[in-house]
């Protein structure tokens, strides 16, 4: 819909991964924090993992080659993942008010940030990833915004994260800063997990609600069908 990103309370927050491609600093980054530097490097956008049904693409993978060869010395894959919105239809109609020339700067669009469906989506397919290139003895880097990180570190208590060069699954975080005009992207760490350590983090971690709680919502909506005030259910004859 045409918006790279958003401004979220204090925080203005990456929608499209194309932010993330700003100037090339994401890849340089990665080039000189793995490979020290940027000879014989390409990158190559979406490559697909050959026979690992359900896995998908890679969103980039960083190739680096011998000199004037083909022969691979050494790669790693690259994933980017910014935020999502709830209620879009209100920020897709601050964007038309925008083209049509209304001033929307200080107006309230009443959208919202869905970190929960981030995480349902993007969990999964970090500890697959994770998976593969630990077996690969090769590592994954998982591009993103500090707001949307520091809600993965905070939903599954992922607390001491730190940087060991031996794991395999890489989060390099960013933060948009404005500088005059425009946003751009400033680097604020680097850590670094296991697929066993982002495991036990989902299996202990996970926000578990009371079962009474769920049974009282099933009761009310059984009360309300037998009452004849709602048809909520599939009747089984």
């Amino acid at each position: 819909m045409g918006v790279c990103s958003v401004q979220y309370g204090d925080d203005v927050i990456a929608l499209s991964p194309r932010r993330f491609l700003q100037d090339q600093t994401v890849f340089r980054d990665i080039a000189d924090h793995y490979f020290g530097g940027r000879q014989d490097l390409l990158v190559f956008p979406e490559v697909s993992i050959p026979k690992a049904t359900g896995l998908g693409r890679f969103d980039f993978v960083m190739v680096k080659h011998k000199p004037l060869s083909s022969e691979i010395d050494d790669f790693v894959a690259v994933e980017l993942q910014t935020g999502q919105t709830t209620n879009t239809g209100r920020l897709v109609q601050a964007l038309q008010d925008y083209r049509a020339g209304h001033v929307v700067a200080g107006e309230n669009y009443r959208f919202g940030l869905n970190f929960a469906d981030i995480w349902k989506r993007a969990f999964t397919q970090i500890l697959t990833e994770g998976i593969v290139m630990e077996h690969w003895a090769h590592k994954v880097y998982w591009v993103l915004q500090e707001p949307i990180y520091q809600d993965l570190l905070e939903r599954y208590s992922l607390h001491g994260m730190s940087y060991d060069p031996s794991h395999s699954t890489v989060f390099l975080i960013y933060d948009l800063e404005r500088a005059g005009d425009r946003y751009t992207l400033r680097r604020t760490r680097v850590e670094t997990a296991t697929v066993d350590g982002l495991f036990r983090a989902f299996r202990t971690n996970l926000q578990i609600p009371p079962q009474t709680a769920f049974l009282e919502k099933l009761s009310g909506r059984v009360r309300r069908e037998l009452s004849g005030t709602a048809r909520l259910g599939l009747h089984i004859d």
